[in-house]
């Protein structure tokens, strides 16, 4: 029951977090790519999803193809190394003072979840794990996975197509 009250609280959690502005996000494109917003897409629209580190847009290519494009949020990447920063100090805290904490090994625990969130911040390994499971699927009718591309998607960025 316990389990299923964290799920909930952190499913409430993660639907409420509203999606940045729109400039916040078109500033990250142009960041990633160095070139304006206008001379990437032919359309670029208000964000149809958002979640905790990121955010999704529809967008239409200039040769008419329509994409999704996922952005990290502003900050975000500072925010985490300061939050596990924090947990980092919490867990060696208590390990220092507690027999149980070393052998739970908090800090451990810490690390996997840096490592975790490292990846998770780098969409072109989203990009790379949608190719990966595209060719696992090719031959199941009942899979279409979006085919990222490849030179729109960077680091703070990952541009597929869009699947209504």
């Amino acid at each position: 029951i316990a389990l299923s009250l964290v799920g909930s609280d952190l499913w409430a959690l993660q639907n409420r977090i509203g999606p940045c502005r729109l400039e916040q996000a078109r500033g990250a494109i142009e960041a990633a790519h160095g070139r304006p917003v206008e001379a990437i897409f032919a359309e670029f629209g208000p964000p149809v999803a958002a979640a905790s580190i990121a955010q999704v847009h529809r967008a239409r290519l200039h040769d008419g193809s329509e994409v999704a494009v996922k952005v990290l949020r502003p900050g975000i990447r500072d925010r985490f190394h300061r939050d596990l920063a924090a947990m980092r100090f919490g867990a060696e805290l208590a390990e220092s003072r507690s027999a149980e904490a070393r052998r739970l090994r908090f800090s451990g625990v810490v690390e996997t979840l840096a490592r975790s969130v490292t990846m998770e911040m780098d969409l072109r390994l989203e990009a790379a794990a949608l190719s990966e499971f595209a060719e696992n699927t090719k031959d199941d009718a009942d899979f279409r996975v979006p085919e990222p591309d490849w030179q729109l998607t960077a680091r703070e960025m990952l541009v597929d197509e869009w699947i209504d």
